[in-house]
Parts: structure tokens; C-alpha cells; sequence
């Protein structure tokens, strides 16, 4: 297994948690989009390939596309971390 497999395939897998798991929780009703797995197995193995011809660039790589799962809405729900502030209980209220 390619050194950048396990950072694509955790943001593949915080992806697919943050529409089943998170969203729910958030109070928001979103089907699951099933894309999110080929879509994952794609980029592990581009990057894997990468890997042959620039180590450290396909590394690069799969960390900024873990960090940027967690800011960027991917599929149907919101980003994790809006997820995780409107279950525990912070919105945008103006008081």
C-alpha cells in the first residue's frame, strides 16, 4: 500500500461519516451519496501512481485533500465542522 493511501482513504471515510452520521445529528435529513466511495478508490490510486514519479508531491497531496474535507462541503451535507457546531449546539445567532 502506497504511503498516501491512508490520508485519501480518512478523508474518504470523514467524508461518508459526515453525511451519515454527522448530518443527522446537525438535524438534517440528506441521502447518502454513494460517489463518495469510487471517488475515494480514484484518487488513492492516482495518488498512489504519483507516488512512483514525486513521493513527497503525492504526499502533499493527500494531506491538503484530508485538511481540506474538513472546510470545503463535499456531496450533500454541510462541512463536518459546521456539523459538529450546530450538534453541539453553536449557530449563528445574532443576539
Amino acid at each position: 500500500m502506497a504511503r498516501s493511501t491512508g490520508p485519501v482513504i480518512a478523508a474518504g471515510a470523514i467524508t461518508a461519516a459526515n453525511e451519515l452520521i454527522f448530518a443527522p445529528m446537525a438535524g438534517q435529513k440528506i441521502t447518502f451519496n454513494w460517489r463518495i466511495l469510487p471517488a475515494t478508490a480514484g484518487l488513492a490510486l492516482a495518488l498512489a501512481g504519483l507516488e512512483h514519479l514525486a513521493p513527497k508531491f503525492a504526499m502533499g497531496l493527500a494531506w491538503l485533500a484530508l485538511a481540506t474535507v474538513f472546510i470545503v462541503p463535499f456531496g450533500h451535507a454541510p462541512t463536518p465542522l459546521e456539523n459538529a457546531s450546530k450538534a453541539l449546539g453553536y449557530g449563528t445567532k445574532v443576539v
